[in-house]
């Protein structure tokens, strides 16, 4: 219950608060664009955060008009216009910030001039500490190039408000001060998903940029204050008596409630012979951990438990040997511990190297209640299902829960892919609720020069104004 857990984010606020900013921030529609979309995971939060604070506060109801997208994959552009349905999808974000770019049917189109607001989750993959070559925000990678797309684009459309999103690791004081010196006042947080609702280990950096002469902090309110919020929605967020916390196994689905989506291609390998894995240096990282671990070595009777266990197991067939190995090295290290994880879900990552992963459970001998952070590239293993994580559950420990005709258009792959991508729909809604409880808008009325190229906006986009999403959460 994806939604619930965005009214327990408004359930932190007072009567007052929540009057206060109902009021305020529902004068006139919300434009926002998102650009870097993935999922459009923002787009899913705020519809949700809208309802929450309706609910609570009975009138002033926020509209959301989602005036344009932009994402570079095509099945990603495929999803969003299956779900939030923005009203122009452009493909290159480069493209976007010169005002004019290529639209997901093929027509080129001009952007639109004016909104609100601007939601950015720019690449991150040479700023992440997983990265085997990093570079930064001047290096010439993709993160560096989507960043000052995305810049260019805030100073060419100059929108009163900017969210941005990225891993932990980025150069945040870097970033910060781009958008500085492009006349925004400027603050970011670190976060983690597991603190806002969903039990996912996902550290992420969260920006907030407010133009000076269209956005302001509220005269009690700075750039700490945006901080100290994010907190209190988060990692400081009273618990009530009811809240019981949600484990990762809490997300998984049954077999019959899985869609029929498409397989994809498989390669169809089962690795190299065993014969050919057993003096490889994959081996000699296996027996580095069991040597320092008391594990039963891997040549052995009892060496291979879970490759045993699953010989005939068709999910698993077209792992590696590497990953078959490491998946017995999780095993053995489980039933040392005590736990079978034949019969207890673990989850296992196969890709990742022993030394960088554990088997799934704490010191303390129990099952981890949070799953690793998702990634674009992850295969992880569910232990006592004997299979992979399906990218529905991925999806949903983002708190992204679409209709199954939806996901049937998309093989496991993609959907994992879109997981990895995508914000985390609650922290989201947390950044927007916090921005709404310490922010204004300067220009709350717009001029009627301004009004007409709106409309004018609208009409390129086919006409197509979203007031909400139907049918999209469960």
């Amino acid at each position: 219950d994806v939604p619930g857990m965005v009214r327990r984010l408004v359930a932190v606020l007072s009567d007052g608060e929540v009057a206060a900013l109902s009021r305020k921030w529902s004068a006139s529609p919300l434009r926002v664009a998102t650009v870097c979309s993935g999922t459009d995971a923002p787009i899913l939060g705020l519809d949700m955060l809208r309802d929450a604070l309706y609910a609570r506060s009975g009138r002033h109801k926020i509209g959301i008009e989602h005036v344009f997208s932009c994402e570079k994959v095509k099945f990603k552009r495929d999803f969003v216009a299956a779900t939030t349905r923005p009203a122009l999808l452009f493909q290159d974000v480069t493209e976007v910030a010169q005002g004019e770019g290529m639209c997901h049917d093929g027509v080129r189109r001009l952007v639109p001039e004016h909104f609100n607001v601007l939601i950015a989750g720019t690449e991150c993959v040479d700023f992440s500490s997983l990265s085997t070559a990093p570079k930064g925000l001047r290096g010439g990678g993709r993160s560096a190039i989507t960043f000052w797309a995305t810049l260019e684009l805030a100073k060419a459309r100059t929108p009163a408000v900017v969210l941005l999103e990225n891993v932990a690791t980025c150069p945040a004081r870097d970033m910060e001060q781009a958008f500085a010196e492009a006349g925004y006042v400027a603050a970011h947080t670190k976060v983690c998903t597991s603190d806002y609702l969903l039990p996912q280990s996902r550290s992420r950096c969260y920006f907030l940029f407010l133009l000076a002469g269209k956005a302001r902090f509220l005269p009690s309110s700075s750039e700490e204050t945006w901080i100290h919020t994010m907190k209190r929605l988060g990692p400081r967020r009273p618990s009530f008596p009811e809240e019981i916390p949600l484990r990762w196994t809490d997300f998984l689905l049954e077999e019959s409630d899985t869609p029929t989506a498409p397989t994809g291609k498989k390669k169809g390998r089962r690795g190299k012979p065993l014969s050919e894995s057993l003096g490889s240096k994959w081996l000699a990282e296996v027996q580095a951990i069991e040597e320092k671990e008391g594990l039963q070595k891997y040549g052995e009777p009892g060496g291979r438990p879970y490759s045993d266990a699953t010989a005939h197991v068709a999910a698993l067939a077209s792992l590696p040997d590497r990953a078959k190995m490491r998946l017995d090295v999780q095993c053995k290290r489980a039933l040392q511990a005590g736990i079978d994880p034949l019969t207890v879900p673990l989850l296992w990552n196969p890709a990742q190297q022993l030394r960088f992963t554990d088997a799934g459970f704490g010191t303390d001998g129990r099952p981890r209640p949070l799953a690793p952070c998702v990634t674009p590239k992850h295969e992880w293993v569910v232990s006592a299902r004997r299979a992979p994580l399906r990218g529905a559950e991925a999806l949903a420990l983002q708190g992204i829960r679409v209709p199954w005709e939806a996901l049937a258009k998309f093989d496991e792959k993609q959907l994992r892919d879109l997981a990895g991508n995508a914000m985390s729909t609650t922290v989201a809604a947390a950044a927007l609720l916090a921005t709404f409880l310490t922010a204004e808008l300067v220009e709350e009325r717009r001029s009627s020069s301004e009004k007409r190229a709106a409309s004018t906006d609208d009409e390129q986009g086919q006409g197509v104004k979203r007031s909400r999403i139907v049918g999209v959460l469960l």
